[in-house]
């Protein structure tokens, strides 16, 4: 599902194609066709010139004195030559820190299997070494090098107090040790201090150019108004910060304090310029949003994931346990969950609507919080299809991935507080549980777990795949 994009990303939201240094290891016919793997990569990585090696020690001059713009090695050998610089003289590569890449064969598209013993005899003395399975999976790997680099310069947002365990200035240095990602905090109060900049006429005239995505329904005129004000404001804040993203602790702060300017309107807009938005300023969500939606181009959405099993719970937090309905017998409760935040699915990009659009009515409300017709909340179905689950956890350095389908949405009929969900089956459901960080869980449509392996392997992360 790509994502939409209503206008251009400003820089700083763009991703820097990988950069890839050539080294043959002597004079003479390289055994990879440079010209035609520079086609292939097209889009996804830039080749340097081939340095060809005359020497072990002009060897080690190479390797040091590649640029810090430079995200990996490409060694290229000679047709019929046994052996390689690399392989006698291997100490330049593990001082100078950067990954090699082995690439396939292009013709055959099949690993290089003379490549084991070279990545093997590597990796055991420190050198970061990928040996590409396959074209498909070295455009990933590039995807990834570029994803690292862009990950050393970024920083994401909350707004709010830190009385969640997503508590970033305790935990979120866990996050930036890792990725290189800084996650800044700021008062509620940076947003609202903001709002008398932009007048109705400012605000009319961006909804007009941006309206055609939603159905205005039971909202207040002057809580639409206020919605459109809050993106402003908070776009502003993006802009100067050069943030990739923001999330808001409504539920710890926002609300709780009877505020109804909640920023659901604002997270979707947000979206439509190119940063990621999460719920209730959990950075970890907000981290699994940028890992998927820039890496794999996909628009990702995030909400608090239930197991149906959970009976007792699911009434004691809804007045009803969302128990789904006959085509779906107890027997695959095992694996089914719903997905629900404040009234309705979640903040929903209306590309993953079916009818290409989302509905704005009051915010929704909980069980516990009543709903009072104050507010702008965003209100969508999702489209059926599969799907991948993600969760970033605390550690830093582990990622939950999960095979799943979104089977359908479905509207909860005298239940102003949970007027719809979303139905998911798990391949796996209690392993996701098990080893679940949190409630709120990232999906993204189709297929990726693959394509996140790859990632997680360039990033450093452990993968945990159910």
């Amino acid at each position: 599902m790509n994502r939409y994009l209503a206008v251009e990303p400003i820089d700083h939201l763009n991703i820097p194609m990988a950069r890839i240094q050539p080294v043959l290891a002597k004079e003479g016919n390289p055994n990879i066709d440079i010209a035609k793997l520079d086609k292939l990569i097209d889009g996804s990585g830039v080749l340097n010139d081939t340095i060809a090696i005359r020497s072990p020690e002009h060897w080690a001059k190479v390797i040091s004195s590649i640029g810090e713009d430079v995200d990996a090695i490409l060694p290229v050998s000679i047709t019929a030559y046994p052996t390689e610089v690399w392989n006698s003289h291997p100490k330049p590569l593990v001082d100078r820190g950067l990954p090699l890449l082995f690439w396939p064969i292009i013709k055959y598209n099949e690993m290089d299997f003379w490549r084991w013993s070279a990545r093997d005899f590597l990796a055991a003395i420190g050198v970061d070494v990928h040996l590409v399975r396959n074209n498909e999976q070295g455009l990933d790997i590039l995807k990834a090098l570029a994803m690292k680099r862009f990950l050393k310069k970024s920083k994401i947002i909350v707004f709010g107090e830190q009385n969640f365990p997503w508590n970033a200035p305790v935990a979120g240095h866990l996050v930036t040790e890792t990725l290189g990602t800084r996650i800044i905090v700021k008062p509620i109060a940076e947003i609202r201090d903001r709002y008398s900049r932009f007048s109705d006429a400012d605000v009319k005239a961006v909804w007009e150019k941006r309206k055609k995505r939603y159905v205005i329904k039971n909202v207040q005129e002057k809580e639409f108004l206020q919605a459109v004000r809050i993106y402003l404001s908070v776009k502003s804040i993006m802009e100067e910060e050069k943030a990739l993203g923001f999330g808001v602790n409504c539920f710890g702060e926002l609300i709780i304090q009877s505020g109804r300017d909640v920023p659901c309107l604002a997270q979707s807009l947000l979206r439509e310029d190119g940063y990621i938005a999460s719920c209730d300023g959990d950075y970890l969500a907000m981290m699994s949003m940028v890992l998927s939606t820039y890496f794999l181009n996909q628009t990702s959405i995030m909400s608090n994931m239930y197991p149906v099993s959970f009976v007792g719970a699911l009434t004691d937090h809804f007045g009803d346990p969302l128990s789904p309905g006959k085509k779906y017998p107890k027997s695959q409760w095992k694996n089914l969950a719903r997905l629900g935040h404040c009234g309705f699915v979640g903040v929903i990009s209306p590309e993953i609507s079916p009818s290409g659009k989302v509905n704005l009515r009051d915010w929704g409300g909980t069980y516990e919080i009543k709903r009072d017709g104050r507010g702008c909340g965003v209100d969508g179905d999702m489209k059926p299809g599969k799907a991948t689950a993600i969760q970033y956890k605390f550690d830093g350095k582990t990622l939950l991935v999960g095979a799943c389908e979104v089977c359908e949405t479905t509207h909860h009929k005298g239940m102003p507080h949970c007027e719809s969900t979303a139905l998911l089956r798990f391949r796996n459901l209690q392993g996701f549980v098990e080893n679940i960080s949190r409630e709120h869980s990232v999906i993204v449509y189709g297929e990726h777990i693959a394509a996140i392996e790859t990632l997680c392997k360039v990033l450093g992360l452990k993968c945990l795949v159910f």
